[in-house]
Order: structure tokens, then C-alpha cells, then sequence
């Protein structure tokens, strides 16, 4: 009888609960600092420098940054800018930055807690200056072009970002990364890659690497309502390689449509059209020879045009009401 040595499954050893790691201690202040919620402070004094080089600020300028965290990029922004308007979520960091610009004898700070993403932004700035936490990248982009629509443009925009994020940014139509938010961005401003960062200049290091891009607006501002080249834009980009025959046949787009539509006809006072509303949208394309265009491979004038021809032939269509605007916090800058 062959016996065998009896060898404990390692499914039988019990579970061990993995030890908590510390969190990274930011080296200045001793502040700790979470992966999780995206807590990556840049510490690169370089990098900073070359950040703030980019942004050229004047004297005279104010400066918008996203994410003070302890105030590294701030304090370098404070000695240069009339003015720096500055909003995190966490009220430790802003309660250190603030203390920080305290003890180097700035009054030029306005720093709030709060969601970049609901606070409001100054009523004007120059320069916007960011280590832009990655989750909220694409929505303050897409803030910053609305604001130039809206009439009132910042000069320039030195963000740091993702860099998967950045080369989706900056592609080109019919690469594989061109989306909504590089389309938006190539008709608003003119975007430039700066440099790249390495994960150690950040406590704690990210897993990523990180791109620096500066966004300058397009002089003149093209003119277009953002809202209505936005809607379009949301559309066709849903299903990028469908042509917009298809595209625009989609009951659910074609629903959406014409509920604006109607809204705005009932706003504005106008009659609605006899057309059938499916045939209304159709004759657009025809008008312009694009049912089979496709959204990956369409350029800025191609759907610059389409936009002007929805607004001849069906005005209203792609404006949302108004209400749609997510509800702001109480507090605001100045």
C-alpha cells in the first residue's frame, strides 16, 4: 500500500486579511494622502517651475486652478498673479494652503472648499492652471470651451492631465482615439502638448504617466452656441463608425430631437413644420450630402455646416432647455 505524505491544501489555510497600508505622508506638511480618492500631489519642484513657465502669467492676470491640494503650484501662482482663485473638495487641504499663503504674507488668494464641478467659476479669469484630478478632466475642459462661447475667454489654460487622456485630446479625425472632447476642444482652441511627467514626481506615484498640455481659444471664437455644436456633436459620436443615415433614424435619437424641437417651437411661438419630424431631420443630411458621412472621418467644416443647416431647416432641434444645468452650491467666488 503506497502511502502518501499528507500535504495540506492551501484552500484550507485560513483567510488572511491584508495588513492596511499607511498612507503617504505629503513630505511638507505631514498631510496624509489616499490613492483612492485621487490624492496624487504633485511634489516636482521642476515640473512646477515649468508649469507655471508655460502659463506666462502677467501681473495684472487672475488665475483659476482646480485642486489646491497643500497649496505646491499655489504658492508658486500667488507671487506672480493680481489675483488667485483656487477650490478643492477636501477642506484640510484648503485650510493648509490658505495657512501657507498666510505665512508668506499673500492677501491675493481665494481659495473654497467645494466640487469644481458645481461651484461656479470666477466670473473672469485670465489663466487657468491646473494639476486637474483625472476623474474630472474631460467636464472642466468641456466648462472652460463653454465659457468661451458664453463671451467670456480666459487667455490660456496649462493643465496637466492623463496621458492615455491627453493623446485622445489631441488626435486627429479618422485616428483611433478622435472623440467628442477632441473635436470640441480643435474648434474652440488651439491645443498643444507641453510635457510629460513621470509618476515620481507625484506623492503618492500614480500608476500612469501624466501629460501637460496648454489650450489657447481660437481668435475669433467661432460662432456657434455651444449647447446646440455640443448636442450634435453627442449624437453623432454615440455610434462614431454608423453614418449618419443610420445615425439619425435611431428612434431614440429621433425622440429626443423633436422633443426639443417642439419645446422650442412652443418657447419661441413658432409653428412647428408639416413635414413629418423624421422627414424634417432626413432632408437636412440630403440637403447637405452627408447620410453617408461617418462622425470618425468628419472634419470641423463638414460639421460646421451640418449644424448651420439644422438651424435653417429646423431650428431648435439640437437646443436642450436650460434647466438642464447641474444645481450649484452656495458658495462662489467673487
Amino acid at each position: 500500500m503506497c502511502m502518501r505524505p499528507c500535504v495540506r491544501s492551501s484552500r484550507a489555510l485560513p483567510l488572511r486579511k491584508p495588513t492596511p497600508l499607511a498612507p503617504k505622508l505629503h513630505p511638507a506638511t505631514g498631510l496624509p494622502l489616499s490613492r483612492t480618492r485621487g490624492q496624487h500631489l504633485l511634489h516636482n519642484q521642476g515640473v512646477i517651475y515649468k508649469i507655471v513657465e508655460a502659463a506666462d502669467i502677467q501681473a495684472s492676470d487672475a488665475v483659476y486652478e482646480v485642486g489646491c491640494g497643500t497649496g505646491e503650484l499655489t504658492m508658486r501662482l500667488l507671487p506672480l498673479a493680481r489675483k488667485v482663485y483656487t477650490v478643492d473638495t477636501e477642506l484640510r487641504m484648503v485650510e493648509e494652503t490658505k495657512s501657507r499663503a498666510q505665512s508668506g504674507g499673500f492677501q491675493n488668494l481665494e481659495a473654497l472648499v467645494g466640487d469644481a464641478l458645481r461651484v461656479p467659476m470666477p466670473r473672469r479669469f485670465d489663466v487657468c492652471v491646473s494639476n486637474l484630478p483625472y476623474k474630472i478632466s474631460a467636464p472642466i475642459i468641456f466648462r472652460l470651451l463653454r465659457r468661451i462661447s458664453e463671451g467670456h475667454p480666459w487667455r490660456a489654460a496649462v493643465l496637466m492631465l492623463q496621458r492615455e487622456f491627453a493623446d485622445r485630446l489631441l488626435s486627429d479625425p479618422g485616428e483611433k482615439g478622435f472623440s467628442r472632447l477632441a473635436l470640441n476642444v480643435r474648434l474652440f482652441a488651439k491645443a498643444v502638448r507641453l510635457f510629460d511627467v513621470k509618476p515620481g514626481s507625484f506623492i503618492p506615484s500614480p500608476e500612469i504617466h501624466s501629460t501637460v498640455i496648454r489650450l489657447e481659444p481660437r481668435v475669433p471664437a467661432p460662432e456657434v452656441d455651444f449647447n446646440e455644436w455640443d448636442a450634435l456633436i453627442r449624437v453623432i459620436f454615440s455610434r462614431r463608425r454608423k453614418t449618419l443615415r443610420a445615425q439619425f433614424k435611431k428612434l431614440s435619437t429621433l425622440a429626443m430631437l423633436e422633443q426639443n424641437y417642439k419645446m422650442w417651437c412652443s418657447l419661441s411661438g413658432t409653428k412647428p413644420s408639416a413635414i413629418p419630424f423624421p422627414e424634417l431631420v432626413s432632408s437636412v443630411l440630403k440637403e447637405e450630402s452627408m447620410l453617408r458621412e461617418r462622425a470618425f472621418a468628419m472634419d470641423l467644416d463638414d460639421l460646421h455646416l451640418l449644424l448651420k443647416a439644422f438651424n435653417r431647416r429646423g431650428h431648435g432641434v439640437l437646443q436642450r432647455p436650460r434647466i438642464w444645468t447641474l444645481p450649484l452650491q452656495a458658495v462662489r467666488f467673487a
